[in-house]
């Protein structure tokens, strides 16, 4: 697939539920989510998103598919691998000692 035909914004739109789910997910085991971290987990999950729509032959996909569709299955399993990813992650010194 050529990727310069990717809207961001569009993109962006598309993994929102994804980078929702790694949110929950840290917030629900105490790690930090500051917004450095925020933005290197949005910008993982469109790199990773990016690398595997490029592998896509645009000529062999059904008229009814959309990358859109298609990003936004992506993207919620690269959040699931993202949040395998940090499992061992230690939990943020202010949850740990109730401050929030």
């Amino acid at each position: 697939m050529n990727l310069n035909q990717i809207d961001p914004l569009e993109l962006r739109r598309s993994m929102r539920f994804a980078l929702d789910l790694v949110a929950a997910h840290r917030i629900a085991r105490g790690l930090t989510l500051d917004l450095q971290r925020a933005t290197a987990i949005r910008e993982t999950l469109e790199e990773r998103v990016m690398l595997a729509l490029a592998e896509f032959d645009m000529g062999s996909m059904p008229s009814t598919w959309s990358w859109q569709k298609a990003v936004e299955t992506l993207s919620v399993e690269m959040a699931l691998q993202i949040i395998r990813e940090q499992k061992n992650e230690p939990q943020d010194p202010a949850y740990r000692s109730g401050e929030s």
